[in-house]
């Protein structure tokens, strides 16, 4: 058996090419389940390269006479050919100086290898393939392989029952392999002139609009050449099949050949297989940083919406405390005016009743004050968790998108990456799924209820006392000796001793403003306590939301972004590796472009 000869820059693309096949074969390994079987598919072409045989592959229905078509090309019968299928077997027909009628078996009874010498040229090589559709479906796998191996394929097709369904899988399968393809109508003899061209027409528009190819097509009577004179080769001119078409076919191929000898056809062959496997995985890797940035897309929502809330909190605890502020500040307006009407001389004549004090105050300073302020508190903790009960549930929904789009992932790109991102996102919905049934229980209003009530309870009692020590100084301002120690103790910050020194009426008057305006002091400080009281309590409980919702956001997402930006990464890196191949591919098609070849026995 001879191989093609190569010496020179394109013994030096050929191995440079056998390299590429690797590199591809590396990189696709690792993509989907199909890049493994793609990988094998590389690695054989980059075997096929360095032993430099030019694969010429027949394909075809099992009724299309492939074996008889075989037969004619080669100008002898040495293929057994029948009525029923006989090619339940790859048959491998290698250039050799003798023909040898006895096959030898190879890959464990699946392909037969033969020798003659008619095959066209050293290192050109015939595959009969088994037909497509036929019962023999244990060897389609290895008819495939073949085609994907081939540098040229003579696409047989039946006069009688053109374009079957497995016929155009089988053609888009080659013209996704980047195959060169010939169709050739077999058979043709059965049908009259009128029929021929009908038919013709059919094959070339099913082929073009199904299959989008418009590759050369031959009408042959394989079985009328083989009774005629019979030629001598795969490229022989003789010019006697008397009929059969099988002429027409050889001098397509010795144009062919002539035109691009079959040693540079092999290169460029599989460099149009190694480019079609790249632009394969190219979409592949397109799709796979689609479907990231659509979920990384998701995981930033996500992200921007938990910073949003906590933005959505600020905003409306600022608003909540400017109304509580309006209640305190109307509190501090009527407080003063009861300071006014109720610290004067004409009030103060007879001893304080502290509870009848304190009902005052409550009725005409505190008023509705409690109310308001737990009616402003219980809007803005109903809107907290409104808000947040929405949130969560806005997040849970998201979240299970994300994992249905994930469900969808697993099992296509980088399968066990996107397992544990789905394991992460269960996770997070759990956790979201937690943080919104704690929201059903209506703590945060109780609490924040209890807390105010109390507050205003303690604001009120120390006021009022207050106010009965400021009413007991004036009593004994204007009845001396009714001021006893009790009295002088309830308004420890007030300053009694001066009035004493004054005396008469126009001290105990300026003394009684005075004492209003520390009144009104001591009801201001006490009150803006207070208010600072509620501030607090607000914002502790804001915080305390904020951090449940930054948290979760950080422990619980953040994991699943990390694992996003790392698939993201990975498939971008893949996608650059397979451009820079892509490149090395266009450059030796230029340099191939250039070079002269020639074919040695």
């Amino acid at each position: 058996m001879t191989s093609i000869v190569l010496e020179g820059p394109i013994a030096d693309i050929r191995e440079r090419e056998v390299k590429l096949l690797f590199d591809i074969a590396e990189q696709v390994g690792n993509l989907e389940e199909e890049g493994a079987a793609d990988k094998e598919r590389l690695l054989q072409n980059a075997a096929d390269l360095r032993d430099m045989f030019f694969l010429v592959v027949i394909v075809g229905e099992f009724n299309a006479g492939k074996s008889t078509f075989v037969n004619a090309l080669l100008g002898d019968e040495l293929l057994p050919t029948g009525i029923t299928p006989t090619t339940d077997m790859i048959e491998l027909i290698r250039h050799g100086q003798e023909k040898k009628q006895q096959p030898a078996e190879k890959h464990a009874d699946v392909v037969r290898e033969w020798t003659h010498p008619n095959t066209g040229s050293p290192g050109v090589v015939i595959v009969d393939t088994p037909g497509t559709g036929s019962v023999f479906l244990k060897h389609e796998r290895i008819a495939k392989q073949f085609l994907s191996r081939s540098d040229l394929v003579l696409f047989l097709l039946s006069a009688k029952k053109a374009f079957a369904q497995t016929e155009r899988l089988y053609l888009e399968l080659a013209r996704d392999y980047g195959k060169k393809i010939i169709l050739v109508l077999n058979q043709v003899d059965l049908l009259d002139r009128q029929e021929r061209k009908e038919v013709e027409a059919f094959v070339k528009q099913q082929v073009s609009e199904l299959v989008n190819l418009d590759p050369p097509i031959f009408g042959v009577s394989a079985k009328k050449a083989l009774q005629g004179k019979r030629a001598s080769g795969l490229f022989s001119r003789v010019g006697t099949d008397e009929g059969g078409g099988m002429d027409a076919v050889r001098q397509h191929l010795r144009e062919t050949f002539e035109r691009v000898p079959p040693a540079k056809q092999k290169l460029e062959s599989q460099l149009d297989f190694a480019e079609s496997m790249i632009n394969k995985y190219q979409k592949v890797l397109a799709q796979r940083l689609d479907l990231a940035g659509a979920d990384r897309a998701y995981a930033e929502q996500l992200r921007s919406e938990l910073e949003a809330q906590s933005t959505t909190l600020a905003d409306r605890l600022s608003m909540t405390m400017r109304e509580l502020d309006r209640v305190f500040d109307e509190i501090l307006e009527r407080g003063r005016k009861f300071i006014n009407q109720n610290l004067t001389l004409a009030k103060g004549l007879r001893p304080p009743d502290r509870d009848a004090i304190r009902e005052k105050f409550e009725k005409e300073v505190v008023a509705n004050s409690l109310s308001q302020i737990g009616d402003i508190s219980e809007d803005y903790v109903s809107a907290v968790v409104d808000s947040s009960r929405r949130y969560w549930r806005n997040i849970i929904e998201r979240l299970n998108r994300l994992e249905a789009l994930m469900e969808k992932e697993i099992g296509t790109p980088d399968a066990s990456g996107y397992a544990e991102q789905r394991t992460a996102l269960q996770e997070a919905i759990a956790i979201a799924d937690a943080e919104l049934k704690t929201y059903r229980e209506n703590n945060l209003a109780e609490s924040l209820r209890d807390t105010f009530a109390t507050n205003m309870s303690r604001f009120t009692a120390s006021i009022t006392g207050v106010v009965s020590g400021i009413i007991a100084i004036v009593i004994g301002v204007a009845a001396p000796g009714a001021i006893t120690a009790t009295t002088v103790g309830v308004l420890g910050t007030l300053v009694v001793g001066p009035v004493l020194a004054v005396g008469g009426t126009a001290g105990v008057l300026i003394y009684g403003r005075k004492l209003r305006r520390d009144a009104a002091r001591e009801l201001e400080g006490r009150l803006q306590a207070l208010r600072a009281s509620y501030h607090q309590a607000l914002k502790d409980m804001t915080e305390r939301e904020r951090t449940r919702l930054l948290q979760y956001g950080q422990e619980i997402l953040a994991p699943v972004f990390s694992r996003l930006e790392v698939l993201t990464k990975r498939f971008q890196e893949q996608r650059e590796t397979l451009d820079k191949l892509a490149e090395q591919s266009q450059q030796l098609s230029k340099e191939l472009a250039r070079i002269e070849v020639r074919v040695e026995a």
